[in-house]
């Protein structure tokens, strides 16, 4: 029977692979582009969240040393995340991830499964790049390769995942029997959605072994899983893993969150000891208005906790750092997590 020995949650912000002083880049676009941007449930606009955290003194952390402090000690906390991977030694990766418009566009599944025999990632071509917002391709070295390359998959896994997921506990999952491909003028890359490849460059780096990923819908709202499913459906995972008649050691894998576009340290102070604690009551019922843009990606770590609780795991915070890129708290905060 297969087990559960790691998980692992890690940020994936593209500023961890921006150089500091290019933070500012997009730093002007949440300045001055107008787009409001949510924070505590509440949509602002940037001059308004600034006011309204001006007596945070936040642009003290904006000097250069404190952001390239924040960047090595996440690279350190990445590297013991990847020690912990190896020491742990799985014979296949179960990957809870979520898509942003990379694989799925006219049709986005709430829970997908990708079941294939082989996962290929590769870099942009130059249409790709320049459909990006600003700042966002100088930071693909942390995600894509710079030639294809071809990933073992686990297609029987990936099968019966998606069987014991729908049949045994009623959740609609779409099986994908190979990895999706979206083409023509919406199309943002070939490869892997960067959730995906952040964990194979990473923390995998050269330990890849079979892998299914499993997309949870965090970025299109309109069926996107509450907090609540999300939370079941983690321990529906841990169950249907544990029912897979094999010697598989599993390791469990997610990324993404914490708190951005805009940073929140209270937020997720209280998110990471609500895992830590197994607090299923708030888990639950954390509304989508604190789930919006990039911190929907948290849905996806409800998902991981509740698997690894259900696991018998016990979850520790490797480093938590902040990002800040403007005086309002725009930027992304980053956690870095095991469960043993």
């Amino acid at each position: 029977m297969a087990e559960i020995v790691l998980a692992i949650g890690c940020a994936h912000t593209p500023q961890l692979h921006t150089v500091a002083a290019d933070w500012d880049i997009r730093a002007e676009r949440d300045r001055g582009d107008g787009i409001p941007l949510w924070f505590k449930g509440r949509k602002l606009p940037y001059a308004e969240l600034e006011a309204a955290r001006s007596e945070e003194n936040l642009a003290e952390l904006l000097a250069m040393p404190v952001r390239e402090a924040a960047l090595e000690a996440s690279f350190a906390a990445m590297d013991r995340l990847h020690d912990a991977f190896v020491e742990a030694r799985p014979d296949a990766v179960i990957i809870v991830g979520n898509d942003q418009h990379e694989i799925f566009t006219d049709f986005v599944p709430s829970f997908s499964v990708i079941a294939a025999d082989e996962i290929r990632n590769m870099p942009r071509t130059q249409e790709q790049v320049g459909r990006l917002p600003v700042g966002i391709a100088i930071s693909d070295h942390g995600h894509l390769p710079q030639a294809e390359k071809v990933f073992p998959g686990h297609r029987e896994l990936g099968l019966h995942l998606a069987r014991q997921l729908v049949g045994g506990h009623g959740f609609d999952v779409t099986i994908c029997h190979q990895k999706p491909t979206v083409t023509g003028a919406k199309s943002l890359l070939y490869g892997m959605p960067h959730a995906y490849g952040f964990l194979y460059n990473n923390i995998m780096r050269d330990h890849i072994v079979p892998q299914v990923p499993v997309d949870v819908n965090c970025w299109n709202y309109d069926n996107s899983p509450t907090a609540a499913r999300c939370y079941d459906f983690g321990a529906a995972l841990a169950e249907a893993i544990a029912g897979w008649d094999g010697p598989e050691r599993i390791a469990l894998l997610t990324t993404g969150g914490l708190t951005h576009f805009v940073v929140d340290e209270e937020w997720d102070r209280d998110f990471l000891r609500a895992m830590a604690e197994d607090d299923r009551d708030r888990l639950r019922s954390i509304p989508q208005s604190e789930l919006m843009t990039g911190t929907s990606e948290c849905k996806s770590w409800i998902a991981t906790s509740a698997a690894s609780a259900a696991a018998g795991l016990a979850m520790e915070v490797v480093d938590y750092q902040k990002l800040y890129r403007t005086e309002g708290g725009t930027g992304s905060s980053c956690a870095f997590v095991r469960w043993n």
